[in-house]
């Protein structure tokens, strides 16, 4: 629908026009009358419209002066002089002022000025479709130098580039240079995984959009910084100038409130060289991992960490642990990983990754235990569908990891109880052992029910009462088991690990091997060879 502004001194001249333009016109829509330009433009103000039909000749103010104006205002509005035979020469000045038509008031033809404004909607139409194409070019534009921009800054974050790099991304993108001190914040959506799993924000790339929306508003009301999206639910912040901690309570509370989710933050220290982001952002992200041992939405700023400690060894006697193993003191054991946990949160200065390895010693007692007696630690059932290497080095509190370890270790004593020093049946013995030379090529479970004479709903349903995993598990625990020890080895590719154990892709191999050791392959090698 068009929209139409009447404007002539002479009410008859209106009333005629409107009666030209019928009320119950799916094409163009009468927003009202004026007789002068002052009330024109009073009405422009309020009510927009696409097409002013004007007389030249008016009191207060002619048609001239409205159309200056009105293509200062508004130069999308479309005008069309009414003039008399006497008018030529405002006329000539009307056109050179913008007007796209003019038409003889006595001689106004209906037909004809219909087919004028129809052919100023098809122009109007036209000019749109060229503006909208114009916009989404435009914007196509900018976000890819966003994405740019935002790429560019996050390998300067995350790698050591020298201050001439640097400068060069600033002046690239127009970056102001940040003024001193710098500060960055390293940001983490909490519950990450949980979040992707209940999918409940329908994808990874949707939620991450949102979160850095909130956060882009909220930066942007304090002033200087840039935001940067690392990857897996992290964020970074960087500033300049006093860091306003006002900007951080605002991004929870923003966050909390329009999403429903938390966010953990970890501020650096202040950096007097602005060139020194990398230095900063690493500060920031060992402050962000001490959330370790605090509440959900907790902020940390770099003096709350201080001076990291040892691992608190009164809190672990291995002969102890050994000897709650062999006696089954399931209270007992349940009481010290409560115990050996409270110790570290109120520490709270041990590093994060050292407490995480003091557990992988822990449950490497639990699995030594387990093999012992012909036992594997990957058989046992899975308690709150998380396997145990899985739990201890994803989980983000401490609190969290010692309740999980201590409700499975009722379920390891079971499995141990009930699979201990026993020999499963023939059949399932020829199944195992039928996975153990042909894991690393494609398995089907009807094809080992044949080999053993049983249908394949029969050997499913007594494979895991025998072994207590189904037989796509176990053959996922043994390729898995390989991998580890074939990682322990430099000399292999990631890709030819997958090969080796039977995965055609190696990102469903990393996958896989992630949801039972709590880190993708690449990291597990970085993590024995450090300790090689």
């Amino acid at each position: 629908m068009i929209r139409i502004l009447i404007v002539d001194d002479e009410i008859l001249v209106r009333i005629g026009l409107k009666t030209i333009i019928p009320i119950d016109n799916d094409e163009f829509q009468v927003i009202g009358e004026a007789s002068n330009g002052l009330e024109a433009l009073a009405i422009l103000e309020s009510n927009p419209c696409e097409i002013v039909l004007l007389d030249i000749r008016m009191p207060e103010m002619d048609g001239l002066d409205l159309m200056k104006r009105i293509r200062e205002r508004w130069p999308s509005i479309k005008c069309l002089v009414l003039s008399n035979h006497n008018d030529f020469a405002f006329v000539q000045q009307a056109l050179r002022l913008g007007a796209i038509e003019y038409i003889t008031k006595l001689e106004i033809n209906p037909s004809e000025l219909m087919q004028k404004l129809r052919a100023i909607k098809e122009q109007l139409l036209l000019e749109k479709q060229g503006q909208s194409a114009y916009t989404e070019l435009e914007h196509k534009v900018n976000q890819y130098s966003a994405e740019v921009k935002e790429k560019r800054l996050r390998e300067l974050v995350l790698g050591h580039c020298s201050r001439m790099e640097i400068k060069q991304v600033f002046n690239e993108f127009r970056i102001e240079p940040f003024p001193s001190p710098l500060t960055v914040i390293a940001i983490q959506i909490e519950s990450y995984e949980e979040l992707m799993i209940h999918n409940r924000f329908q994808s990874e790339r949707l939620l991450n959009y949102t979160v850095r929306n909130v956060l882009g508003e909220v930066l942007k009301k304090y002033g200087n910084g840039e935001l940067i999206e690392i990857g897996s639910g992290k964020f970074v912040v960087l500033t300049g100038g006093e860091m306003n901690a006002d900007m951080l309570v605002e991004m929870h509370q923003a966050i909390a409130s329009f999403l429903k989710i938390s966010i953990a933050c970890g501020v650096s220290p202040a950096y007097s060289d602005v060139f020194a982001l990398n230095a900063a952002y690493e500060k920031a992200d060992n402050v962000l991992s001490y959330r370790f041992y605090h509440e959900s939405g907790c902020t940390l700023f770099s003096e709350q960490v201080g001076t990291p400690s040892p691992f608190p060894h009164e809190s672990w006697d291995e002969e102890e642990w050994k000897k709650r193993l062999e006696e089954q003191d399931e209270s007992g054991l349940r009481q010290c990983v409560q115990a050996m946990a409270q110790s570290a949160i109120a520490a709270k200065n041990i590093p994060p990754a050292v407490v995480r390895e003091q557990w992988v010693q822990l449950l490497n007692l639990f699995s030594r235990s387990l093999k012992a007696e012909g036992l594997d630690i990957y058989s046992v059932k899975l308690h709150e569908d998380k396997y145990p290497y899985h739990v201890i080095r994803s989980s983000e509190k401490l609190q969290e990891l010692a309740d999980w370890f201590a409700g499975w270790i009722p379920v390891y004593f079971r499995y141990k109880r009930q699979h201990g020093q026993e020999r499963f049946r023939p059949e399932i013995q020829n199944v195992i052992r039928l996975i153990m030379e042909q894991y690393n090529m494609p398995i089907k479970v009807s094809d080992l029910a044949g080999k053993v004479g049983y249908s394949e709903n029969y050997l499913s349903i007594l494979f895991k009462k025998e072994t207590g995993k189904t037989i796509t598990d176990y053959i996922t625990n043994i390729r898995m088991k390989t991998a580890r020890e074939l990682l322990k080895n430099p000399a292999y590719k990631i890709f030819e690990i997958s090969e080796q154990i039977g995965y055609a892709d190696p990102n469903h191999f990393s996958r896989s091997f992630k949801q039972i050791e709590g880190m993708y392959p690449t990291e597990f090698r970085k993590l024995y060879m450090g300790r090689a």
